[in-house]
């Protein structure tokens, strides 16, 4: 004789590698196999047990699923429970097996046992399929009129099954699918107003089902009076609440919450009938009074509070334009925002980013809700914050939350930097006080994320930096100037502040002018003051008003000999680092680029600026050799000052004011030579300046001498 359930767990619990686990269970289903073969009926309740165990465990057992299904044909209750409960497990659906307990089904269903009738509605409630209601459609519909609460609950939870079946095997219901639906949802008010918990959220699942699959049966606006009168009379509970109005008790009372998943369900029927029926409806103040009066009795002591405040700001997200409902929405994010629960705090600041007329003061609620998620250790709340914060941003509130953005991005991995810089960009575009601050908080912002800043952004700063005044881009300039030596690692202000400093770095004033004490941080008017942080020190804002060297003027020779030598440090880790990575080399094009502007512009350091150059010549990179040949190349024909003789110009592309004509104006219009008209050529134009990406120059003067080097300027 085989050993018990009990043996079996064991000998497995006992096992120290995956293959004595494999023998043990070789074992007992051969011993299972042998027993099912030699027709014994003493062990085929253990049996079956010692399947089920091997199931869970992930193993096979196949050779199980007959010996099943010839238990539920027993006399004996606890072999059917045991043999429909394995029958629940290991098969599904569409297997063939339950095929074979469709005539004990039935015998069980017209049984006076009513455990194995409740039994086998279990089974068919999880595992019905069509060929099973059509065999035993007529029991069921019989026992959802049964006396037994147990019976009638099982047998209705099996109609919605059977419904919900027949719905989705056609996309458009038959009639005869349309009928039955039509009958059960006359019977909805019937199971609505039953005395017991469990008939009544079954009858609110069977229509459930039928909303879904079978609206054209359904008169919405009479089952929403239904179901709100349903909901006001819950809440109106004195005490026990809908236990003790339908017998129940205590018996599903949930940590002082009384039915929690009636409350659940019923606001959920509540919000989907009243979308489907709101141009029926004269108004939304009967779904108001009801929602309102459910946040004001729940409390945040429990998940069972937490799930009906969460049902309630789900109605509210669909009405969240009418006033009333908008401030429904602000007491629920009071509500949540006082737990600890981080998933509380997930759906309150989605409340919040949702919620309309809503304005962010320093100090405020609002205002302490967003600066505490942004510290938050868990990324999807600070995420979440990160969208409410950008979206509730004022020209009043920018430069205190920036504040508190810095830090955000400080904490953030690579790819939270990387969304939200991208996002605080834009906000920046809307809400900043002027150009030059938008400028600044991007520099900041490119010394904390630098490596995650794409390129669309930098060329965005590097336009918006060459079209600002004068002031702003020497400002600029400066800050980039002082930032970068600290902050080498990071690609984005590496490359704005050597194109900046190659075309604006002759315009320094003297250096001992300028103030570069850190920004002011802004604080609520409550908030204690506080020493400045060590970010705000290497992020120093600058004074507005910052003696600068006129555009037209000399340039400031002291400074930019300094901007020069600054140079040298940055070219040491370009060369340091591109060496070691082998990819591409953008910081060092910036660099040489920067190198050939400053070159023209402060000629008495142009030897220490070709030393730096030719450190370049032998680099393993051959875009970089390329481009310090070429400027070699120029300095030795003195033709550097040619090619770079003024600033960069902003050009913006013009629209024509008229529609082309038929006939090419230019030698590009006729790229086939279709047209025998003559067309003048366009006159060159001297390009007097160099472009910040490349060292493409075209000019059309030519060349007089004959020296080596007099074919080295297709650029």
């Amino acid at each position: 004789m085989a050993g018990s359930v009990k043996d079996m767990i064991r000998a497995i619990r006992s096992c120290r590698t995956p293959a004595e686990e494999k023998a043990v269970i070789a074992r007992e289903s051969a011993v299972i196999r042998n027993a099912i073969n030699g027709n014994s009926s003493s062990e085929r309740r253990k049996n079956i047990a010692k399947l089920l165990l091997i199931h869970l465990m992930g193993h096979s057992t196949h050779f199980g699923r007959m010996e099943c299904v010839n238990l539920v044909a027993s006399g004996k209750f606890p072999d059917k429970r045991m043999a429909y409960l394995a029958l629940s497990l290991i098969l599904t659906e569409d297997s063939e097996f339950l095929t074979l307990a469709i005539n004990s089904i039935k015998m069980d269903l017209n049984g006076g046992n009513v455990y194995a009738a409740e039994a086998a509605l279990n089974l068919m409630s999880n595992l019905g399929n069509q060929e099973m209601f059509r065999e035993l459609y007529y029991d069921l519909d019989r026992l959802v009129r049964s006396p037994e609460v147990n019976i009638r609950k099982r047998a209705i939870i099996c109609i919605a099954r059977m419904l919900r079946k027949l719905g989705q095997a056609n996309l458009v219901p038959g009639p005869e699918a349309m009928e039955l639906a039509t009958n059960y949802f006359h019977m909805i008010p019937v199971l609505l107003g039953d005395h017991n918990h469990g008939v009544i959220m079954a009858g609110l699942n069977l229509l459930e089902v039928i909303i879904e699959y079978y609206p054209k049966c359904c008169t919405f606006s009479s089952i929403y009076d239904l179901l709100l009168k349903t909901l006001h009379t819950i809440c109106n509970e004195p005490s026990g609440g809908i236990g003790v109005m339908f017998g129940g008790g205590r018996d599903y009372e949930i940590n002082g919450v009384t039915d929690p998943f009636l409350k659940v369900k019923l606001l959920s029927l509540v919000r989907i009938v009243y979308q489907r029926c709101r141009d029926e409806l004269p108004g939304n103040q009967q779904l108001y009074d009801a929602i309102s009066q459910v946040i004001k009795g729940a409390t945040l002591a429990n998940n069972a509070s937490h799930s009906l405040l969460y049902e309630c700001v789900r109605t509210i997200y669909s009405e969240m334009d009418d006033p009333k409902f908008n401030q429904l929405g602000k007491d629920v994010v009071q509500k949540f925002i006082t737990t600890n629960d981080n998933n509380i705090k997930y759906i309150a600041l989605g409340v919040l980013n949702n919620l309309r007329d809503v304005t962010l003061v320093v100090g405020d609620n609002n205002w302490n809700i967003v600066v505490q998620s942004l510290r938050q250790p868990d990324i999807s709340i600070r995420r979440r914050a990160l969208e409410v914060t950008l979206k509730l941003m004022s020209r009043d509130t920018v430069k205190p939350l920036m504040q508190h953005l810095y830090d955000f991005l400080l904490a953030a991995n690579d790819e939270l930097k990387r969304e939200s810089v991208t996002k605080i960009e834009a906000a920046l575009r809307i809400h900043s006080i002027n150009e030059f601050y938008r400028l600044e908080t991007m520099v900041k912002i490119f010394s904390i994320a630098g490596n995650c800043v794409s390129e669309t952004i930098l060329h965005s700063f590097i336009a918006s930096v060459s079209a600002s005044s004068h002031d702003t881009k020497v400002k600029v300039t400066t800050k980039l100037f002082y930032i970068v030596p600290n902050n080498l690692g990071q690609d984005a202000l590496v490359r704005a502040a050597l194109w900046c400093l190659g075309e604006y770095g002759h315009l320094l004033p003297p250096l001992s002018h300028i103030d570069v004490s850190p920004t002011s941080v802004v604080t609520s008017s409550t908030a204690p003051k506080s020493e400045a942080s060590p970010l705000d020190d290497l992020l120093g804002g600058l004074d507005e008003s910052v003696p600068t060297n006129d555009a037209s003027g000399p340039p400031n020779t002291n400074t930019a000999s300094q901007v020069v030598h600054a140079l040298e440090p940055i070219a040491r880790h370009i060369v340091t680092c591109s060496s070691k990575s082998g990819g591409d080399c953008i910081n060092g094009e910036y660099l040489l680029t920067c190198l050939g502007k400053l070159a023209c512009h402060v000629p008495g350091e142009i030897a220490f600026i070709m030393r730096i150059v030719k450190q370049f010549r032998r680099h393993v990179n051959a875009e970089l050799q390329q481009r310090a040949g070429e400027l070699e190349a120029l300095h030795e024909q003195n033709m550097l000052g040619v090619v770079v003789t003024g600033d960069l110009q902003l050009i913006t592309p013009s629209i024509p004011a008229s529609a082309p004509t038929d006939k090419p104006v230019t030698i590009e219009d006729d790229l086939l030579g279709l047209t025998d008209t003559p067309v003048n050529k366009p006159s060159a134009q001297k390009i007097d300046t160099l472009d910040f990406m490349s060292f493409e120059y075209k000019d059309s003067t030519k060349i007089k001498n004959n020296d080596e080097f007099g074919d080295l300027l297709p650029f």
